[in-house]
């Protein structure tokens, strides 16, 4: 099975993965295994603020992980960024929360298909 099919998915945008990585196989899945080793742990402490608040962690999390997110084709960066900023600027709870859990979605959502891609791109 040829990288770029492997590489095709409705769930992240690969786009930027295909143009630098597309015929390097060991580098994908060494930036795919780095991706989901830095997203996972961060990800459970996310989900965890969306009932305990930690504007610090949440506002660390959202930093580390903008420039990943952009590269690895995630679809909140933008959400992400604002996060950030909300969590900075001490907005109010309800507010944070809410984007949590949109953002939480789509993190798990490219959690899981980052792990079918590095699964199937072991297997070629």
């Amino acid at each position: 099975m040829k990288i770029e099919k492997i590489l095709t998915s409705t769930i992240v945008d690969t786009s930027s993965l295909i143009g630098y990585f597309s015929t390097d196989k060991e580098s994908l899945i060494q930036l795919i295994t780095v991706y989901l080793s830095d997203t996972e742990p961060r990800l459970e402490i996310l989900k965890n603020s969306e009932e305990a608040l930690d504007y610090e962690a949440v506002r660390s999390i959202s930093h580390f992980l903008k420039s990943s997110i952009g590269l690895m084709g995630v679809g909140c960066l933008d959400e992400i960024a604002a996060l950030e900023e909300k969590t900075q600027h001490r907005d109010a709870e309800e507010v944070i929360k809410k984007d949590l859990v949109f953002v939480n979605k789509v993190l798990q959502e490219s959690v899981l298909e980052y792990k079918r891609i590095l699964e199937e791109l072991e297997a070629l």
